[in-house]
């Protein structure tokens, strides 16, 4: 990847998804001052995670046409919604705002694909893993910039005014995207994907292929089982642990640090071990900080596990991506499988706290936790028995100590 990509890439990556800093502390309440109910936001939340799986489609067209144009056009639409949300009344039209501007919208669900296609597409030889840890590093930067920002901004202005530095921040990240440039051979099919698409069936959407429908279901039982414990960390922090509101900041930093400390060494290593234990690594820790969570008697010892989920996070960021790209093993093919792992996080994350509204009440939140971490460890199995390696065996090492992708290919689509 050149200078201007690099440059183009991480700019709009960072400024565009910077305003989830925002959005995951202070959008209810922002929401809350607009005069929404708390069922109204809950509703509002719901259609803006769902409208995140509009982004399969716009994966696939931009495998056709180019992911540049898709990713600018997010990126416009997300700043004008930035915009415009700060002086929006009526619920229909804040909801309508919040679809295009939530972390888990349409517009942020596209930039979040779309860059990992690019990062995907313009990676080296063997360094796939490599390209999207460097990109995935630049996330948590912006995130946790924008949190601290808003604290003191929240505290001497209002929680609305956060939205002007962000209005700036998403035409910064139009901005740079616009320095992208996509290579004319960067769509070009690999000789081995170029026999395997003669060989995939004309017809409809019909998955031929075990080992990655296995891993959706190990996507989605993961965003399930980590969707909730976002949702009700805080609650249990507050009203069992009885810790101070200043302690859910602290838990949402160290969770972002340790993903950013993760993220690029992870997708180094993913370029030489393989993916596969790095996969293991990511689902286990993930059920374990979840089970964690169910023992926990301390506050503090809670914020200090959520580095267990920021460092499961980060690795499912980089090598869930990374798999299912080896998988379809054509570089024309990669923002099909970069909106294959967002739609799983989408559709995940839409079950997961659905499913936990039902049980919370019951078995009150450690009692959830227990049941989440046993998800957990279901989504572990499937990875550890029916998720293969991607990689070459690692005898077959290059010169620069990267091994190859197999050539193997799903007809999970039938785009050409």
């Amino acid at each position: 990847m050149d200078l201007r990509n690099r440059i183009g890439l991480y700019g709009s990556y960072f400024f565009g998804m910077a305003a989830i800093g925002f959005t995951l502390p202070y959008l209810p309440l922002f929401l809350g001052e607009k005069g929404l109910s708390d069922r109204a936001i809950g509703i509002v939340s719901t259609l803006a995670a769902l409208s995140g799986l509009a982004q399969f489609p716009v994966g696939l067209w931009s495998d056709r046409v180019g992911r540049k144009p898709f990713l600018v056009a997010a990126l416009a639409v997300t700043a004008v919604a930035t915009l415009l949300i700060r002086n929006a009344e009526g619920v229909a039209w804040l909801g309508f705002l919040v679809i295009l501007f939530a972390e888990n919208g349409i517009g942020r669900a596209v930039v979040e694909s779309l860059s990992g296609a690019e990062a995907a597409a313009l990676a080296p030889k063997g360094g796939v893993g490599a390209a999207l840890g460097a990109l995935r590093f630049w996330k948590p930067i912006g995130i946790v910039l924008v949190a601290l920002l808003g604290s003191w901004m929240s505290e001497e202005y209002g929680v609305d005014s956060i939205l002007v530095p962000l209005a700036v921040a998403q035409g910064l990240a139009v901005a740079f995207a616009l320095l992208i440039h996509e290579s004319k051979g960067q769509g070009e099919a690999k000789p081995d994907a170029r026999e395997a698409d003669a060989r995939v069936p004309a017809g409809g959407w019909v998955p031929k292929d075990p080992a990655l429908w296995a891993f959706v279901a190990a996507m989605v039982l993961y965003h399930a089982a980590n969707a909730p414990g976002g949702v009700y960390l805080g609650l249990f922090l507050k009203r069992d642990l009885h810790a101070p509101e200043r302690m859910l900041a602290y838990a949402f930093a160290v969770s972002m640090v340790a993903w950013m400390l993760v993220v690029w060494p992870a997708g180094r290593l993913a370029d030489r071990l393989g993916r596969k234990p790095l996969l293991i690594a990511g689902w286990t820790i993930m059920a374990v900080r979840l089970g964690l969570v169910a023992m926990i008697n301390s506050p503090w010892l809670a914020v200090a596990n959520q580095a267990l989920d920021g460092l499961g996070n980060g690795l499912f960021a980089v090598l869930a991506a990374a798999w299912v790209t080896d998988r379809l093993a054509d570089p024309r093919r990669a923002g099909e499988a970069q909106v294959i792992v967002g739609s799983c996080l989408v559709l995940g994350s839409a079950i997961g706290p659905a499913a936990a509204g039902f049980l919370v009440d019951p078995l009150g939140y450690r009692g959830l936790f227990a049941v989440l971490a046993g998800v957990g460890l279901l989504a572990t199995a499937i990875v550890v028995f029916l998720v293969p390696e991607t990689l070459r065996n690692h005898d077959e090492v290059d010169d620069d100590g990267t091994v190859e992708p197999m050539g193997t290919t799903s007809d999970l689509s039938t785009v050409p």
